[in-house]
């Protein structure tokens, strides 16, 4: 296997430990919650989530699929599809660092601001209902939904991809609705996901090819200047 593709696979669960890191250091603060001021907004009451919580429940089930497998599928999915298929490795790895931002970005916000879910103030029924679910996030972290965020932002990674775009696109309408109707989140958090996902997508790419270089030179496919500034393809070896 090319050692470019084994290092990435050593250090990229490094952004995995980052994400439980900076999503659990918060619970030793008191963020302020505006969660009761949130609740006065439009489309933010018991009525709205009993109409979508009353459809059938194929549909539910449906998007509880969409939910609990669709978002991980997303991530997943499009790193291995540009890490192993296209060995675009340069890409494998903003994609994987934007997610990295939107975690570290995410933890500041969550650490002063936080709202709790519908479920958890009884507006909306939880029919996820999967406790241990809440190991890896807590129904605190609800403004920007990252569900929302990363789908849409992963959905714009892959807007030239021919095919490939039609279902990011597709999972990033779907997983925001899926928030919705199993109770996860407000409408707020996805129209706020949708515009954290394109901050991020926009966020100047002034380290990501210098970390991209730098797993390059791990992985001894280039020489160890790649820090001075000058260097060219004509280091690779």
């Amino acid at each position: 296997m090319d050692r470019r593709i084994v290092v990435r696979l050593a250090v990229y669960p490094i952004a995995y430990i980052m994400w439980g890191g900076l999503m659990w250091y918060s619970q030793i603060l008191k963020p302020i919650d505006g969660t009761t001021l949130l609740m006065t907004l439009p489309l933010c009451n018991r009525n709205f989530y009993l109409i979508l919580q009353s459809l059938p429940t194929v549909v539910i089930e449906f998007f509880k699929i969409i939910y609990l497998y669709g978002f991980s599928l997303m991530i997943i999915c499009g790193i291995a599809y540009y890490l192993f298929i296209k060995k675009d490795f340069l890409k494998s790895d903003i994609i994987l660092i934007d997610l990295a931002l939107g975690w570290l970005f995410a933890g500041i916000i969550y650490s002063i601001f936080v709202v709790k879910s519908p479920f958890q103030v009884n507006v909306a029924k939880d029919l996820v209902d999967m406790h241990y679910f809440w190991i890896f996030t807590k129904p605190t972290y609800e403004i920007p939904s990252l569900h929302t965020a990363y789908s849409f932002l992963l959905a714009l990674h892959f807007k030239d991809e021919t095919y490939l775009n039609y279902i990011y696109f597709t999972l990033a309408i779907l997983i925001p609705i899926s928030t919705l109707i199993l109770g996860m989140h407000w409408i707020v958090d996805i129209i706020t996901g949708i515009i954290y996902g394109y901050f991020i997508y926009k966020f100047p790419k002034l380290f990501h090819k210098k970390i991209s270089d730098a797993l390059d030179f791990l992985a001894g496919y280039i020489k160890p200047c790649i820090f001075c500034g000058n260097c060219s393809n004509q280091n690779k070896k």
